[in-house]
């Protein structure tokens, strides 16, 4: 028995694997699938091409409903007797035909339209010597070159024009109560095209398609196929009907005698019957997992413990806990990836802490070769005697600058320190921002607020200049139609800081925003201060942007929250 669990220890987990779920599971559902699609296949398709059947159907009688409306407004306009009084009458002055117009026509026609939102307009074409009145009146010589004028003078009902191209719908026909006042008359109601043929957009939920058909000629269609190049094609739905194609429907409209096809892929098809086929194949599924998770208890001392004990070690190296606890003898595969396991993790110990080392050393150089390549105390004593020469003279804008630059200078420099105040850092900004208004002649705003509070914890030194200075020169000094408004502010938790850096400038597109803070750039930018932050307190920490185009732009920066403690330059 032992030598038994000794060659099953040692056999491949792969071979394992195939085994068990071969013999318990993989083969009896293909089995039961396999039987279960084709017996009910048939019979879901019949019943859903019927179910489509029945709302194309609803979706015709609906629309003829609509048209029958339609068909009965201008019935009753066209033997309607005050109108045919009205616009056949002769009239003394043009006075007394505009206010029986305006008092009579127009509001009667008006109140048709009100009643039916779809209408565009009623329009009655008659003598040609009248003088259209808005779109109400019109001489019938407007409309005497449109192919279906002649038509409309010989119908004695409402004749439907429509016009797929152009997306215009109407109800024609002539007025007999004219005719027999000696006047010829057309009535004419222009219908809005989508409403009248919107329901046909929303018969299913996708991958279908309708054409409507009027002696011939192409009147609406609606294409939802997911790959027309591959599927059923508008072009030869009204064939495929003919011959019975299980893909197309067609019913026709009582009212019009307008054909409707609806045509649906076959891929839609098989996609409907999988999801009415899930609920029984998933009853059989359930029955096989069952069954597998009883073989697989067996199993889990060979295979499955070993496994979630090098997953668990592995989440918890994830987390920043570099230390290995499983061990194995095993000689099959999760054996040697257990052992391959902890040796690549002391490996990645080793040089993690190397690279982190030189990395933080080699920010440290970049920084005080900066600093050091400039000259304190030459720098302090030259500002402080143009501050003095510009104030001799009178000159206090120069003064002001002057002592905004040093300040700038002398926070930035830190005494070569890495770390400073937040009270300091905002020093350093705002006479950086002192120094930005003046070259701006004061076209910005400025909103800085930081609680006294925070002003004491630890901060990077020179974080918030590069910040501030990308918001305006990217942000700000853009805009055209309002003035800039740079807002920097703060907020904290137990354990972190929040500065927010806040401009109502352009913004930035989501690729504008990665290159800030992944490509390389010169200089102290937003990269390097994201990377400076990283360094010093972890991944968790460093900036975060958010901007909507148009709007502006916010800059976090995360901190971790530590009281600050003044050292000495090494």
């Amino acid at each position: 028995m032992k030598r038994l669990i000794t060659l099953a220890r040692n056999m491949k987990v792969r071979h394992k694997i195939i085994m068990i779920y071969m013999a318990v599971g993989l083969v009896p559902l293909l089995a039961v699938g396999v039987i279960a699609y084709v017996n009910i296949n048939n019979l879901v398709t019949q019943r859903e091409l019927e179910n489509y059947q029945n709302v194309l159907s609803l979706t015709v009688t609906s629309m003829d409903s609509d048209i029958k409306v339609y068909n009965n407004l201008s019935n009753y306009i066209a033997y309607n007797e005050t109108i045919a009084d009205i616009v056949s009458s002769d009239y003394s002055n043009d006075y007394d035909f505009y206010k029986k117009l305006t008092s009579t026509l127009d509001p009667m026609i008006t109140s048709a339209t009100n009643f039916h939102t779809d209408i565009d307009r009623v329009t009655i074409y008659t003598r040609k010597d009248i003088v259209a009145h808005g779109t109400t009146l019109m001489p019938i010589t407007a409309i005497a070159h449109e192919s279906w004028y002649k038509k409309a003078l010989a119908s004695d009902t409402p004749y439907w024009v429509v016009d797929a191209k152009n997306k215009t719908v109407l109800n024609v026909r002539r007025m007999p109560t004219l005719e027999r006042k000696n006047r010829v008359g057309i009535l004419v109601i222009a219908l809005d095209y989508n409403q009248l043929f919107k329901r046909f957009s929303a018969l299913g939920k996708y991958n279908y398609g309708v054409y409507v058909d009027a002696e011939g000629q192409s009147i609406y269609h609606y294409d939802g196929m997911i790959n027309p190049q591959d599927e059923l094609s508008f072009k030869i739905a009204k064939a495929d009907a003919k011959k019975q194609d299980s893909r197309v429907i067609q019913a026709t409209s009582s009212e019009t005698a307008w054909h409707v096809y609806f045509y649906r892929s076959t891929m839609s098809l098989a996609r409907a019957h999988m999801q009415k086929d899930f609920v029984f194949l998933g009853t059989i599924l359930l029955i096989m997992v069952v069954v597998s998770v009883l073989s697989l208890r067996w199993t889990s001392k060979f295979i499955v413990d070993r496994i979630e004990a090098l997953t668990k070690n592995a989440k918890a190296i994830q987390d920043g806990k570099l230390e290995v606890d499983v061990t194995s003898d095993d000689k099959d595969e999760i054996g040697t990836l257990i052992r391959a396991f902890g040796q690549t993790v002391e490996r990645i110990k080793f040089l993690i802490e190397e690279v982190y080392e030189s990395k933080l050393n080699e920010k440290n150089y970049e920084m005080r070769a900066l600093q050091q390549q400039i000259n304190p105390h030459f720098l302090y004593n030259t500002l402080s005697m143009i501050n003095f020469m510009a104030l001799e003279s009178g000159q206090n804008a120069i003064s002001k600058i002057t002592l905004s630059l040093s300040d700038f200078y002398r926070t930035a420099l830190n005494k070569g320190n890495n770390t400073c105040s937040l009270g300091d850092e905002l020093k350093n900004m705002n006479a950086y921002l002192d120094i930005q208004q003046m070259m701006h002649d004061y076209e910005f705003e400025l909103d800085v607020f930081i609680d006294d509070e925070l002003k004491d914890y630890e901060t990077p030194n020179l974080i918030l200049q590069p910040i501030v200075e990308n918001a305006i020169g990217h942000g700000i000094d853009l805009l055209e139609d309002r003035k800039g408004v740079l807002r920097v502010y703060a907020t904290s938790t137990d354990d972190e800081i929040y500065i927010m850096v806040e401009d109502n400038g352009v913004g930035m597109d989501e690729e504008t925003m990665e290159k800030m803070l992944s490509q390389n750039s010169k200089g102290y930018g937003m990269r390097n201060v994201n990377q400076r932050i990283k360094l010093l307190y972890g991944e968790d920490y460093g900036l975060h942007i958010e901007s909507i185009i148009g709007q502006g732009t916010v800059v976090t920066i995360r901190l971790p929250k530590r009281k600050f403690v003044k050292k000495n330059p090494s």
